[in-house]
């Protein structure tokens, strides 16, 4: 791997691109970066009260702000970062997560990013740009971290090169959330349509994945429609995001969900190994091979990681075999039967439980087509 294959992995390239290290923890001077005038106040209404920016500084300016504060974010709080093997990601996307519940989350981290490259996802239809990855945020509406029974909120927020699609929806669609009890809203910018939160409340019957994933359809479907006749009134824009939106929980949130149930499961059921990636600039794999001592070891990785570059969390490797293996002993068609998760009672009085992977079956293909269901219903 060269140097520059370095630059894969997303936050890696959008810290070199836009020297993100120098501004960590520090948004205001960042900010003032794109506005020299900032004052300190509520960046919207200064935008477009005090900036005197024209409409496409502002939405240049708010793609390059949300870029910031979600690798900022990362970056705060530990830098973790899990790549996982193409043939893994393949399998998890045969495995259905629609009917998990909160408690079956058990994250090493609370913040991290989670690589999807491998699967060369796109953003949307009309678009070339893949979903290189996704920053996961687990129980960011609890300051206090901390995690009640029947309680829990993931944010995924989606990394790409998306300006294109921003530049497309964004400065067209509004958010209007109420703010008091005659039905008065206040009308703001939505921000971006990769920003996906899944917030599970056990009391108000929203306890499996599918139950969050509609929860959070309904919620933006009320926020960026017209309050009222919402059909007759909504614009093409509103509806194409709306649908976009609806494409891209498709395609990504299944896979995303499952990718945090591998990271959930016990040690010993886990395939993961903390190293540096490969082709460090500056001949540093070399200088670490030869390293005698662990202070001279942490010395040339405190150096690798004043570059930008930091210890990454690859999973699944063992996987590749397993799919080099079945491509060889199966000659005639093939396909997939869908894993699930099953909870497994142990301890004393089986009173414990954790979570454990029935991984997708080879089926061979006369035995026909297997169903492509999906872990959500579209009843628009």
């Amino acid at each position: 791997m060269k140097e520059d294959s370095l630059l894969y992995y997303y936050p890696f390239r959008v810290d070199k691109e836009m020297n993100l290290r120098h501004y960590a923890n520090k948004d205001k001077e960042f900010v003032r970066l794109f506005i020299p005038n900032y004052d300190g106040t509520n960046i919207d209404e200064f935008l477009t009260e005090k900036s005197n920016l024209n409409q496409k500084e502002i939405a240049d300016f708010r793609y390059a702000y949300m870029t910031y504060r979600n690798w900022s974010e990362w970056y705060k709080y530990g830098k973790n970062m899990f790549s996982f093997s193409e043939e893994l990601l393949q399998m998890l996307v045969r495995t259905d997560a629609s009917e998990i519940t909160p408690d079956n989350f058990h994250l090493p981290y609370d913040t991290f990013y989670l690589s999807l490259k491998p699967l060369g996802v796109k953003i949307s239809d009309d678009s070339e740009e893949i979903i290189e990855g996704v920053y996961i945020d687990h129980n960011i509406w609890n300051p206090a971290g901390e995690h009640p029974e029947g309680y829990c909120d993931l944010s995924f927020s989606f990394a790409g090169n998306f300006q294109q699609v921003f530049d497309r929806f964004l400065p067209q669609i509004k958010s209007r959330l109420e703010y008091n009890s005659d039905g008065d809203y206040d009308e703001y910018p939505h921000g971006s349509f990769w920003n996906v939160w899944l917030y599970f409340e056990k009391k108000e019957g929203r306890e499996t994945v599918k139950q969050a994933i509609d929860y959070f359809i309904a919620e933006l479907k009320k926020e960026i429609f017209p309050k009222s006749n919402m059909e007759s009134l909504a614009t093409d824009y509103e509806l194409d995001f709306f649908n976009s939106t609806l494409k891209l929980l498709e395609k990504t949130l299944n896979l995303v969900v499952n990718c945090l149930l591998y990271l959930s499961q016990p040690t010993d059921k886990k395939d993961i190994e903390l190293k540096l990636p490969k082709g460090l600039p500056s001949n540093f794999e070399k200088k670490l091979s030869f390293a005698k001592t662990t202070k001279e070891t942490k010395k040339l990785e405190n150096k690798i990681e004043s570059l930008g570059f930091t210890k990454i969390h690859f999973v699944g490797q063992t996987f590749k075999k397993s799919s080099n293996e079945i491509s060889n002993t199966y000659s005639v068609l093939t396909h997939w039967r869908r894993g699930h998760w099953r909870n497994q009672k142990f301890g004393k009085d089986l009173k414990d439980s954790k979570i454990i992977w029935i991984l997708p079956t080879i089926v061979n293909s006369d035995k026909g087509e297997p169903l492509k269901g999906h872990i959500y219903d579209l009843n628009e």
